[in-house]
């Protein structure tokens, strides 16, 4: 009766992971035909699609945990390792669906959080500085502070983007951070909001002309904020101008184009964009532009990339800036967000871009004209914390910003 049973079931599991089988490579059969139509699928991603069939089906079938089989993980880290075998790391990528939202957040320039930028200090995730108004800023957490532990899970040994992650939360969600500061830990009770974090600020050096005007990234109105910005510079006295895009990681390459074209005479050459047929397009500042004649030094380090790295090399092919820092970090193709049908996305590089003098950015960065690095202990400062400083103490905690100073000095 046990043998009779026994075979039973075993005949019944054996029909079932036949028919899930077949389920699978009926889909994937259909989504062959599909991208035939459209001639998109050569006779190796048949093969390899086979392959993967094979390899999911031995998996199903004999893996020792199948409740750790998990449909949506497996598919999900299937295309992050098709990606990551296209030697485009840090570029194109993978995003799940709640990914995909927090990138569009990013570069619209809202953000659900507490509002604090961060940046690594050694081993710890330190506190880089507040935003204006925010959660942080109102419950006194300050620059410098080394975050502990979030809602009591510590996060020693986390990376920057882990940390971020999980101050991150819905609209009034509570999220109790604690922090390190002289030795003391501190603990804050807050409140993520809706935040629009500003992309530019700026302040007058100390007894100069001289703009140190910060852009932090190439959000959806950040070419305005910049003209803001510049508006008010010049108002205050400003007459030569710091423009400084170190840790700027890129964003909207629309918004490089508007900024670069402020600077820029009608009809010269921004960059040169190279599609996968190897066609190359210029884009060319308009033919109305006015641009603003005024001195001016461009400051970049490895932190800047994409975007930012279109703008540096722009400024420094027209002749137009002379660039100051270190090389940057060389993210030279244009990302493209590929939705796909769950809500999770691609960000693809669908094309590459030169600099007008059709040097690639991609793997090469932007090479400063004249190198200056900072000293042991200092680290790249928005204006907001050098405001009320004096120059000495300005450039005491920024050699980069003061060998920017004094080439812009030197006409």
């Amino acid at each position: 009766m046990w043998k009779y049973v026994t075979k039973r079931l075993n005949r019944h599991r054996a029909l079932v992971r036949s028919v899930l089988f077949l389920l699978v490579l009926l889909a994937l059969v259909l989504v062959a035909y599909l991208f035939e139509r459209s001639q998109v699928l050569s006779t190796e991603d048949r093969e390899g699609i086979a392959l993967y069939a094979e390899a999911l089906k031995v998996v199903k079938e004999d893996y020792i945990n199948q409740k750790a089989i998990d449909p949506e993980k497996q598919t999900y880290g299937a295309i992050k390792g098709m990606l990551g075998s296209l030697d485009d790391r840090g570029h194109t990528s993978f995003l799940t669906p709640e990914e995909a939202e927090k990138n569009r957040e990013r570069y619209s320039g809202k953000q659900v959080g507490i509002g604090v930028r961060l940046e690594n200090d050694n081993d710890k995730v330190v506190v880089l500085d507040t935003v204006d108004g925010s959660p942080a800023q109102e419950a006194g957490m300050k620059p410098g502070d080394a975050l502990v532990a979030i809602n009591g899970e510590s996060v020693r040994g986390m990376n920057i983007v882990e940390v971020a992650d999980k101050l991150e939360g819905s609209e009034g969600s509570p999220v109790k951070v604690t922090a390190l500061r002289g030795g003391e830990e501190h603990e804050f009770s807050l409140e993520r909001v809706k935040l629009t974090v500003p992309a530019v600020s700026w302040n007058l050096i100390p007894g100069t002309q001289v703009a140190h005007l910060r852009l932090g990234s190439f959000s959806e109105d950040s070419s305005t904020e910049f003209e803001d910005a510049v508006s008010e510079a010049r108002d205050n006295g400003a007459e030569r101008f710091v423009l400084d895009l170190r840790d700027n990681s890129g964003g909207w390459v629309e918004q490089a184009e508007k900024i670069a074209a402020r600077f820029l005479p009608a009809r010269r050459v921004i960059y040169v964009q190279k599609d996968v047929a190897g066609r190359e397009e210029e884009v060319t500042v308009p033919e109305d532009n006015r641009p603003l004649d005024v001195p001016l030094v461009v400051l970049v380090n490895v932190g800047s990339a994409s975007s930012a790295e279109i703008l540096a090399g722009s400024l420094k092919d027209n002749g137009r800036a002379r660039v100051v820092g270190g090389k940057t970090f060389g993210a030279g193709t244009m990302l493209e967000e590929r939705p796909l049908s769950d809500g999770s996305a691609i960000m693809l590089a669908t094309a590459q871009w030169l600099t007008p003098n059709r040097d690639p950015i991609q793997g090469s960065g932007i090479e400063p004209d004249i190198k200056g690095s900072l000293e042991e202990g200092q680290k790249p400062r928005p204006p907001d914390q050098l405001r009320g400083l004096s120059r000495k103490e300005t450039f005491a905690h920024d050699a980069q910003l003061k060998r920017a100073f004094e080439v812009l000095q030197q006409g």
